[in-house]
């Protein structure tokens, strides 16, 4: 399987297992398990069930086109928009703007009037990173109510390994009981300490002082781990290791989005 289709199920199998995002008819949900099992699906099969995912294939396609690039799944294309990389510093807000309003107005997503409202308060210098969809724009499939705690859980995070830990993931004080299922990894599951930097909220939203937390660790999505390793999260389920340069990457990304909501 292609590097970058990989690195996009890694990056929505949390929320996609949760039910808030992707196509969740048994078909779908089989492959995708299948996938998260470690067991072998078929590529072309994957790619299908991804391009119904709401949001993320559309940015993908943005990303691509404004590179002249082919390929939606092409790795470094993926990553723009999970983890954050120069491709995104070649689309233009307008066309973001744009794919709003030619993407997200569907039924069971946006309607125009609402699309039209959220297009107004998008910011000059807005990029599509998955820090603008979840702190800018907002979900548009309609199945989560993103706000508080949760906001923090939803935005792709990053931090390095302190422990690796045999017990299974207890809620964290960022958990909302109706949404602890996403801190609850498959029963055997490690799971991973990190220290990371929280999302803090207020009259000025910011990142906070680092902190410890766990996250659940799926071996067959993230085979080898160590400590000190930096490694991304997403609904408290780690996602990939990163080097250096992306984790820098994805705090800039995610401080430039920050930046443009404390504008507003």
């Amino acid at each position: 399987m292609s590097p970058g289709l990989k690195t996009a199920i890694a990056y929505s199998l949390p929320s996609y297992q949760l039910g808030f995002c992707g196509p969740q008819e048994a078909k779908s949900r089989n492959i995708l398990r299948d996938f998260a099992a470690g067991k072998k699906v078929d590529e072309e099969a994957v790619k299908e069930v991804f391009r119904h995912f709401e949001a993320p294939y559309p940015y993908f396609k943005l990303i691509a086109k404004s590179n002249r690039i082919t390929d939606p799944f092409d790795k470094k294309v993926v990553k723009a928009m999970w983890v954050g990389n120069e491709l995104l510093d070649n689309v233009k807000t307008e066309d973001l703007r744009n794919l709003i309003r030619a993407e997200f107005v569907k039924p069971n997503l946006l309607s125009q009037e609402e699309a039209e409202k959220r297009v107004a308060k998008i910011p000059d210098g807005a990029v599509p990173h998955h820090s603008f969809h979840v702190l800018i724009l907002g979900p548009v499939a309609g199945r989560v109510d993103l706000k508080g705690s949760l906001l923090d859980l939803c935005r792709v995070g990053w931090g390095r390994v302190s422990e690796i830990k045999n017990r299974s993931l207890r809620n964290s004080k960022l958990s909302v009981s109706q949404y602890s299922r996403a801190l609850r990894p498959p029963r055997g599951l490690k799971n991973l300490q990190v220290i990371s930097k929280p999302l803090i909220l207020g009259k000025r939203m910011r990142l906070g002082k680092e902190i410890e937390r766990e996250v659940g660790w799926n071996k067959n999505i993230l085979p080898k781990v160590k400590i000190g390793d930096w490694v991304s999260f997403h609904w408290g389920v780690a996602c990939e290791i990163l080097s250096p340069e992306e984790a820098q990457n994805l705090e800039h990304y995610t401080q430039k989005t920050i930046d443009l909501v404390n504008l507003k």
